[in-house]
């Protein structure tokens, strides 16, 4: 693996719920409570265009290379420039390198 410049700077999110109040539930995207901007890694891997009951839906795919770390779950997102992404997937690189590739969307919903 190149895993190039950690070049880019990312922001973790996770999807949390809390209390409005009222006896009612917020739900909304939250940055991590530790150390929610890093510094990717991030490589274009694949776009497509399809037919979505009766739409046009379109998907980008990016590889987000990481410093290790064990609190991201697939469930989480990254939002990078602005846009959110949806992870998809995380893979352990191991090694000398100790980093994550996490392939994530965005266009989608999760």
């Amino acid at each position: 693996m190149q895993p190039g410049k950690l070049d880019q700077l990312i922001t973790l999110q996770r999807f949390t719920e809390t209390s409005d109040g009222i006896g009612g539930v917020t739900r909304t995207w939250a940055n991590f409570a530790a150390h929610p901007q890093i510094w990717a890694n991030v490589r274009a891997k694949a776009g497509k265009e399809g037919m979505d009951e009766g739409r046009i839906s379109a998907t980008f795919t990016v590889l987000f290379t990481i410093h290790n770390r064990r609190d991201i779950e697939p469930t989480d997102r990254i939002l990078w420039q602005g846009v959110p992404y949806n992870i998809r997937g995380i893979r352990d690189e191991g090694g000398r390198a100790m980093r994550l590739t996490i392939e994530a969307e965005r266009g989608v919903n999760q």
